[in-house]
């Protein structure tokens, strides 16, 4: 082999390898998006920027079909171990019952049997009735919205409602990822489930 083709290969592998590693740590956590639900009364979909996160981040929605007490669908959360990540209005909850009831949300994030499994400092997720904005100091909401955040860094049960939902509510989620090491496996659950009023 020439001098000029080596240089040329290992030029090549050099620029490759920082790519190839950032994309490999990149996507690691999974989360189970498990809802009970009554059929037909909602339904969670991609939101407005969920090819943007799934393309930027790795976040991926796998929906199931739906039926009473059936999982709606899977998470899959990208993160970074030096970068903390936003992702918002990534999925939406609709209703499609014309009747009016009381949404609640129930996050529950596991401890370990020898630790924590619970996410970076800073991880939460956040669900409005009105859509996230983004900026450099991190995600805002509108003022006069019902906005709630579950906490995903410490093991522990959160639940909030939403009440009077009806199918002109629209609910929109959003994720911050904290920097985190990407060599753990992380999960929580999400509890959906609509009470008719």
């Amino acid at each position: 082999m020439n001098r000029k083709t080596m240089i040329a290969i290992v030029a090549l592998v050099a620029t490759l390898l920082p790519a190839v590693a950032v994309a490999d740590v990149m996507v690691q956590g999974f989360v189970n998006g498990n809802s009970q639900a009554v059929p037909d009364a909602f339904y969670v979909q991609p939101g407005s920027n969920y090819m943007q996160a799934h393309s930027a981040a790795g976040f991926t929605w796998m929906s199931k079909s739906v039926s009473e007490s059936e999982i709606l669908g899977n998470i899959t959360l990208g993160f970074m171990t030096n970068e903390t990540i936003y992702e918002v209005n990534v999925l939406d909850v609709n209703f499609s019952s014309g009747a009016s009831g009381d949404f609640n949300i129930t996050v529950t994030v596991p401890s370990g049997v020898s630790g924590t499994v619970a996410f970076p400092e800073d991880t939460a997720m956040w669900v409005s009735n009105e859509p996230f904005t983004l900026s450099y100091s991190g995600i805002h909401f509108a003022s006069g919205s019902t906005t709630y955040e579950f906490n995903l860094a410490s093991p522990g049960t959160t639940s909030e409602v939403f009440d009077n939902v009806n199918h002109s509510t629209h609910l929109y989620i959003a994720f911050v990822v904290g920097a985190g090491p990407a060599d753990e496996s992380y999960s929580f659950l999400v509890t959906m489930s609509l009470l008719s009023s």
